[in-house]
């Protein structure tokens, strides 16, 4: 199971609302496979990973993206090889 968390500002941004929108479509993609969940970046998980920028991708405790809204394919990149693929 890939666990994704999208850390956003709070309320969120234009920027925030798509990369979590991003990262749902490309997890549809894999169902029962990819959970995505929307986390505060000031948050205590937030602030113990030690964030930069939001909208900030983490997958599997990894941060894969940062201050950008990442291309649906470039998650699914990202998804597939954490499945081993």
């Amino acid at each position: 199971m890939i666990e994704v968390k999208v850390f956003g500002s709070e309320p969120p941004c234009a920027k925030c609302r798509q990369a979590e929108e991003q990262a749902k479509r490309a997890a549809a993609k894999f169902p029962g496979q990819v959970t995505v969940e929307k986390c505060a970046a000031q948050s205590a998980e937030g602030l113990g990973l030690v964030l930069h920028m939001t909208p900030a991708i983490v997958v599997n405790g990894r941060v894969v993206s940062e201050g950008r809204v990442p291309e649906e394919s470039e998650l699914e990149r990202v998804f597939l090889s954490e499945l081993g693929g």
